[in-house]
């Protein structure tokens, strides 16, 4: 076996788990997305686009496309002033 394969080899090896890695953890945020957009749509719609978007978009975006999802339906950002009135301050 010629040497310089080896050396290569090795040295590839940490950039070839980290890029599996990466591809498995994209497929699991783009599935939890889908999932949730999909419940999330029962309900009510979801902003912009359909569950099947949001999953292809989480795909290739990955953790980032996640969060601006989570951000878009989740979080306080996305809640109207009608669905948490603020509270009143008595005198």
């Amino acid at each position: 076996m010629d040497l310089n394969f080896v050396n290569v080899t090795i040295f590839m090896l940490p950039s070839i788990v980290l890029g599996v890695l990466k591809i498995i953890v994209h497929i699991i945020f783009a599935w939890v997305v889908y999932k949730d957009a999909d419940k999330f749509a029962s309900g009510r719609s979801t902003i912009f686009v359909g569950p099947e978007v949001w999953f292809l978009a989480t795909l290739v975006g990955g953790v980032i496309t996640a969060g601006i999802y989570w951000a878009m339906h989740h979080s306080r950002l996305s809640q109207t002033a009608d669905e948490h009135p603020t509270e009143t301050q008595e005198e």
